[in-house]
């Protein structure tokens, strides 16, 4: 989680930004403290290792512990998110102990002397944040406890890739981005799969549809079929019961992987994709996955944008669909339900403000995104954005397409 709390200490020495899953979780208020030097105090007063600092008043000290807890919320929530990532259901309080220096500013020391979260991703990131945070003068020499209280929301919607746990075996790195114990949600699942230009994946018997668009070129090969090299923009779709072995081409093998229906993806959060072993010398002839070339899919252009459909009916039975995004910067997409489908999202450029039932969460470049059937949202471009864009089960991808020319009037019989 390095660079992830590298991300939080800069938001915490610079503007805090936006909370980025599920409802705000605001910080207690601080608990009036009840003498000098008690544990429960948030305000203990001058630390004995400290240099004497001129006396400053009880009120002064008071608005500058309110003014950094307000500043702190946000990027505490953003801790919450990193550590959320892969289970949503994370809750619980932490206190932490501040010994701010002389003269006041960044470089405190930091103590934690309570959390019932028992989340060691939480609390290292809530030590650097008030560690780089910038005290107020009148906290210079000053001990002060924080409390922080974190609530699990009903839904996670919105996922940095980059807080997400990577896990690695035999040169594999599978990266679990959403599924049913990150988000709640188990109508799909979608991973990062990267593997070394010497590893092989699988072969496997899949247990699921597995739908891959490529960001790597790959060779695959197929029980009862024959080896297909792909490119980079490719798609490949995977049926139940196929056997599969892959490998990247020239290179590194890399790729987002959608697993349709979903759930809770235990073997890849431990490095391995899903599936039976299997063995490409079979009798009989499995089911073959098939292809779709990224560079023939069709494009829809749009007013402010457009979309690029990879996958849709017939394709995968109408169990999923896949396409290419673009929103102008801008651009609104209005409060709308999908009543059946699960939608999602991995966003490639740009980014924005989406609405999910009525909670506003920021989306970024490294975001991904799930939103359940029957959940109202919304969503508006703050810059040029594209993004792989799924739908379980297939339909509402066909929006894109111009509606059909309406039909010839039959000509009178005379």
């Amino acid at each position: 989680m390095t660079r992830a709390l590298a991300v939080l200490v800069g938001a915490a020495l610079a503007a805090p930004a936006l909370a980025a899953c599920g409802e705000r979780p605001r910080p207690d208020a601080p608990d009036p403290g009840e003498g000098e030097g008690g544990p429960g105090d948030d305000v203990t007063g001058l630390a004995p290792d400290r240099p004497a600092v001129p006396e400053v008043p009880e009120e002064e000290r008071v608005a500058a512990i309110e003014a950094a807890m307000n500043a702190l919320a946000p990027v505490a929530q953003q801790c919450w998110a990193a550590a959320a990532a892969d289970d949503f259901r994370l809750s619980g309080q932490v206190r932490v102990l501040v010994q701010v220096g002389v003269p006041a500013g960044p470089g405190a020391a930091v103590e934690i002397t309570r959390d019932t979260t028992g989340d060691e991703t939480l609390t290292r990131c809530l030590a650097a944040v008030l560690a780089a945070y910038a005290w107020a003068p009148p906290l210079a020499g000053q001990a002060v406890e924080l409390p922080f209280a974190f609530a699990a929301p009903a839904m996670q919607n919105v996922i940095d890739r980059r807080f997400v746990p990577r896990r690695a075996q035999a040169g594999v790195e599978v990266a679990v981005l959403l599924d049913e114990t990150s988000t709640g949600n188990a109508a799909l699942s979608l991973l990062e799969v990267q593997a070394s230009a010497t590893s092989r994946l699988g072969p496997r018997a899949l247990e699921r549809l597995e739908v891959w668009a490529f960001t790597a070129p790959a060779r695959i090969a197929s029980a009862g079929g024959v080896d297909r090299v792909v490119a980079a923009g490719d798609v490949m779709i995977a049926p139940v019961g196929a056997h599969l072995e892959l490998r990247g081409e020239g290179g590194p093998l890399a790729a987002v992987v959608a697993l349709v229906p979903g759930g809770r993806e235990g073997a890849a959060r431990a490095g391995a994709l899903p599936g039976r072993s299997a063995t490409l010398a079979v009798r009989a002839r499995p089911p073959q996955p098939s292809f779709v070339v990224g560079a023939d899919a069709a494009h829809y252009p749009r007013p402010g944008g457009g979309a690029r459909i990879l996958v849709e009916p017939p394709a995968a039975g109408g169990a999923v669909s896949l396409g290419l995004l673009e929103l102008d910067a801008g651009v609104s997409v209005p409060a709308h339900v999908h009543a059946r489908e699960t939608e999602a999202l991995y966003v490639l450029a740009g980014g924005g403000a989406m609405i999910v039932a009525g909670a506003a969460l920021a989306v970024t470049a490294t975001s991904v995104v799930q939103v359940p059937a029957g959940v109202e949202h919304a969503f508006t471009a703050t810059a040029a954005t594209r993004a792989l864009q799924l739908y379980t089960p297939a339909g509402p991808e066909q929006r894109f397409k111009p509606p059909p020319p309406p039909p010839r009037p039959r000509p009178r019989r005379p």
